[in-house]
């Protein structure tokens, strides 16, 4: 059975949410790691009737910081941040708005140098930024590796499944009931696939092979046979011809004689043939 919250945990969490100017819960139970689910503490919220308390007018002269589990929470400043252009002179310089505005360009997928190259400065200058500026060094954590550990996380539990635990929260007679439940969610065999693939490739991925059959010619052996037979009748029918003009020329061979040579070699062909 899951664990309940205290109520130390209820007052926490309380104070925490009527502070914030955020509306909503699901940060709430993100952020402090609640081990009930969002509906049940706004069912809380409205049964204990929390309210959020009045915010300043001018919250960047008037930061309240909370620190719960690790968690850093200001009151959020929504300005549009326009890069400051790198001119002749020094540097650009570090604004407080930077940090919010890190932290959503690393979830985009942005490298250091990328981000370096956003504020148009250099990455010396970036790096300078996160040892002095602790809020900037951990919006680039938040958004970076933090940001791919809790994807990761979703995914694995995805993959192989998971119990949630819930809150159920009723009403009776006034009273407010919480009843622990457990939620089971099945694998999923797409979040399995793609966890896999990625972190064992050569044993997961999607192998694609191609089998490429051998071309043979097959070669008609009797018309092979015709064209290399017209071809030696042809040489010995030009043979014939030169034999005859070296006759009226009155030219013979050393031997004195005149031999049909064309016919010759296509009998000699053709007895190799019938050979084989």
């Amino acid at each position: 059975m899951a664990a309940k919250m205290t109520t130390r945990q209820w007052q926490k969490a309380r104070k925490l949410w009527e502070a914030d100017s955020r509306e909503g819960f699901a940060w709430l139970v993100r952020e402090l790691s609640l081990p009930v689910s969002r509906v049940a503490v706004s069912r809380r919220a409205k049964a204990d009737e929390w309210q959020k308390q009045a915010q300043p007018t001018d919250p960047a002269s008037n930061t309240e910081e909370e620190v719960t589990h690790g968690v850093t929470v200001t009151p959020q400043v929504t300005q549009e941040v326009t890069p400051v252009t790198k001119g002749r002179g020094r540097p650009s310089e570090y604004r407080p708005e930077y940090a919010e505005q890190a932290e959503r360009l690393m979830l985009l997928g942005f490298t250091r140098e990328k981000l370096a190259k956003f504020y148009e400065v250099d990455e010396r200058t970036l790096y300078r930024w996160q040892q002095r500026h602790a809020d900037f060094r951990h919006a680039i954590w938040r958004g970076g590796a933090l940001a791919d550990a809790e994807v990761a996380h979703a995914l694995f539990h995805r993959a192989k499944g998971a119990v949630v635990p819930e809150t159920h929260v009723a009403q009776h007679q006034g009273q407010v009931i919480l009843t622990d439940l457990e939620r089971h969610y099945p694998p999923e065999t797409a979040a399995a696939r793609l966890w896999l693939k990625n972190r064992q490739p050569e044993f997961w991925k999607d192998k694609v092979e191609l089998e490429e059959k051998p071309v043979i010619a097959l070669v008609d052996k009797e018309a092979m046979r015709g064209r290399i037979e017209a071809a030696l009748e042809k040489a010995a029918q030009v043979e014939r011809e030169m034999r005859g003009r070296a006759e009226r020329l009155g030219l013979m061979l050393d031997d004195g004689t005149y031999p049909d040579a064309g016919s010759t070699y296509v009998a000699d062909y053709i007895r190799s043939q019938d050979d084989e």
